[in-house]
């Protein structure tokens, strides 16, 4: 998640994107076998299908949850930044009333009469506002679930640990 927050732009090619993407999933597969064999550490066997019910159960509530949060994450943040866009996006600004006037002059040369120009100008301007602000959601949201990442390494360690030769009852077949 850390290096999606670094590296992730408008810009970004399909290459690097599915790297990134790569990078996000190959640790899913190491997950798996220790949070299972968490969930039956100290669990006599007869409560094998209960326990295997209960992680199946809080796996689809986690993820409901965690699908829910990131996209309320993404919405939320995305308006904070267009509001932070905007007041940048402006007709004072020399910087935005260059672009609209440059962008409404190629547009006329393309076919488009003045007026029409001048609005299809403001229209791409803001659509290029639109994908800047979501880009930065995403790059927020990122930071957050790279911070809930380490927190929930960290707390791993506190988990109970397994003493395979302490004894105990043992499933058969």
């Amino acid at each position: 998640m850390y290096y999606s927050t670094q590296y992730l732009n408008l810009g970004i090619s399909f290459g690097s994107a599915s790297l990134m993407r790569i990078m996000q999933v190959f640790g899913l597969g190491f997950l798996f076998v220790p949070i299972n064999l968490v969930s039956y550490v100290g669990m006599p066997a007869q409560k094998s299908n209960s326990v295997a019910g209960l992680v199946n159960f809080m796996r689809n509530i986690g993820a409901s949850i965690g699908t829910s949060m990131v996209t309320t994450l993404i919405a939320r943040r995305a308006q904070f930044h267009q509001v932070n866009l905007v007041a940048h996006f402006t007709q004072g600004q020399p910087a935005f009333t260059r672009a609209a006037k440059a962008l409404a002059a190629r547009l006329s040369i393309s076919g488009l009469d003045a007026s029409r120009a001048a609005s299809q100008a403001y229209g791409r301007l803001y659509r290029a506002l639109i994908g800047q602000a979501t880009t930065l959601a995403y790059i927020d949201t990122y930071w957050v679930l790279a911070v809930g990442a380490a927190i929930m390494f960290l707390l791993s360690f506190a988990l109970k640990k397994n003493e395979p030769g302490a004894g105990g009852e043992v499933a058969a077949g």
